[in-house]
This record gives structure tokens, sequence and C-alpha cells, in this order.
């Protein structure tokens, strides 16, 4: 049965179907009512390819990571999932880390016409967010962006790193080296300011330094730290990853952790707990944010359009690769 059809049982016209199944306030609402009943009584189904087409509509949002071998987006795309409903579909994307390839990603996407996009950015670059947004495609970084046009939602890593920092202080480190690497990334920034600005309010700004890794290998991590170890009691890591190669590092040096040196990780990945000792990491609400960037995206494609700017606190989980000089001040 078409919407022909029901005009023609019901003597009225084709349009007057259309708009009472869309329950459009401009058709009586006892017309309404009586177009809908006979609909399911008739068992109409509503072909909704088609009507997507005419509206535009793909029900296809993509999430567009860095790599999708990662855990640490199990969680964000699970959200998303779940947040867009079972009318949407989701589609991943890998950039494995490339501008290149990011640019193409998103060339292709609009090409498919997508309803919208998440992504985690590669670079600072953003030109081809705004190319996509102003195609009609809602764009949603998972990085913190400054331009007027794109929504983003994120864990808050300066504020994380702050009060993490603080909480090192407190409990004794005076030692400290912020571990990081080389990536064109406002997250990795962000926490490093984070540190800075709690070592400089904690009066432990000369004994505690910013460390710069090339990449994310032992290489790296030794070439820093070799002749260094006894400068510092604890490395507060950007990254998992890095912290792991340190605590690989300290083991050749048979320094042990944390009765040497204490460790602390970011990003709070699955497998922290099962090394020896335990790794204590900075944990991103993954769910919490995914769940927010697909309320964002619906949001847009309701008739609500709008940037939407959201910071999401972080959780210190503490474990066994931390210990305090002494027992903090109540």
């Amino acid at each position: 049965m078409t919407i022909y059809d029901i005009a023609e049982k019901l003597q009225v016209s084709p349009a007057t179907v259309s708009l009472a199944l869309n329950d459009d306030s401009r058709i009586a609402l006892k017309t309404r009512r009586r177009i809908n009943e006979f609909a399911v009584k008739a068992g109409f189904r509503r072909n909704e390819q088609a009507r997507n087409f005419r509206l535009g509509k793909t029900n296809n949002v993509a999430v567009v990571v860095h790599n999708i071998d990662n855990d640490f987006w199990h969680g964000i795309v699970r959200a998303v999932e779940n947040g867009l409903g079972e009318a949407y579909n989701v589609i991943l994307c890998n950039t494995e880390g490339s501008l290149e390839k990011e640019r193409k990603i998103f060339k292709n996407l609009m090409l498919r016409r997508v309803d919208g996009i998440i992504v985690q950015p590669t670079t600072l670059c953003e030109d081809h967010f705004i190319e996509s947004i102003k195609n009609g495609i809602p764009v949603v970084s998972l990085e913190e962006t400054a331009h007027e046009l794109i929504s983003f939602v994120k864990g808050d890593d300066y504020q994380a790193a702050y009060g993490l920092t603080r909480e090192c202080i407190r409990r004794g480190h005076r030692r400290i080296a912020f571990l990081t690497f080389r990536w064109d990334s406002i997250g990795l920034r962000q926490r490093e300011k984070g540190f800075l600005k709690a070592i400089e309010d904690s009066g432990a700004a000369d004994t505690c330094e910013v460390l710069t890794a090339d990449d994310l290998t032992i290489e790296s991590v030794t070439g820093i730290f070799k002749n260094r170890v006894n400068d510092f009691t604890l490395v507060l890591s950007s990254d998992d990853r890095l912290a792991c190669q340190m605590m690989k590092f300290l083991a050749k040096m048979k320094i042990p952790v944390p009765g040497g040196m204490s460790v602390i990780g970011w990003n709070n990945s699955s497998f922290l707990e099962y090394l020896n000792p335990p790794l204590a990491s900075v944990s991103i609400p993954m769910e919490k944010i995914g769940d927010r960037a697909a309320s964002i995206i619906l949001e847009n494609l309701n008739g609500k359009p709008g940037v939407r700017k959201s910071f999401i606190p972080e959780e210190i989980v503490m474990r066994e690769s931390f210990r305090p000089l002494y027992a903090a001040e109540s």
C-alpha cells in the first residue's frame, strides 16, 4: 500500500497523507489521527530509504580515529552507537595519525553524504572540518578547539594534570619529570600546561621538569633518562605507552617501581592492571565522551543546529606503580 492508495480510500490528497504521516501540524489533529489509524490497520510501511533520499539523509555517522587497534576507542565507539540509537549506522575510519589520510577520509565522507562526523584530529589543521560543516555535515571534534563553527567534547586534560600534579606534590614528590612526546596535539599541550601551572603554584618549579621524547620507543626514553635516573622520584607520563616504555627502561636499569621511582601514565588502558606493578594512570571517561558527542550530532540533525563545547572531568586511578614519599596532610 502507498500513500496514493490511502489518499484514494480516505478521499484526501496524497500531500495531506504525507504530511499527516509525518505528524505535520498544518494538518488538523482529527485528520492526522484518522489517516494514521487507517495506515496502521492497512499495514502501511514507510519507505525510509526513499524518504531519507528526499531529505538528503543517509542515517550514517562516521567516527574517525587515529588507530582502531587502540582499545581507548572501543568505549567511545560503543557509546556513540548507543547514543545515536538503532536508526543510525556508525562508520569507523582509521587515519593512522596521518593528516593526508584524514583529509582523504573527510573528502570521501562528504561524497557519501554522511549525516555527521565525530573525529579525533591528527593535527591542529581544521580546514577540512570547516568544509564539511559548510556542506551541511555537523562535525564534533574530540580535541578542544576555539573555532566558532566546530563543536568539541573531551576530557579536561588541563584540570586533570593540574590536580594530579598537586596531589603528587602533596604526597611528598617534589622532583617530578613530566614525560611527553612530539605530537601536534592540543590535549598533550593542555596536560603539559596543567603540570607547569601546578608546579609553579606549589613552589616546585625549580626541581620539576618537562622532558620530551622524539617518539614512543624505549630508545627515545633511554636517551632522555640514562644519565638522569637520580634526578627524579616520579615520572608522570602524558601517555600510557610512554609510561610502559619508562617502566621497561627502569627494569633494565634494575631500578624498582615504585621503590626507586614512581611512574604514572595517561589514558588508563585496559591492560595496565596486569603489569608488574600495575600502572597508575589518568582515566578518560570514554563512554561519557562518546555519549555526549552522539547527542551533539543528534541535536544538529533534529532541528537544533548549533555549536556545543564540553569538557568531561577525568579520574585519577592510583595503582601500585605510585608510592607516596609521605602521607598527605589532611
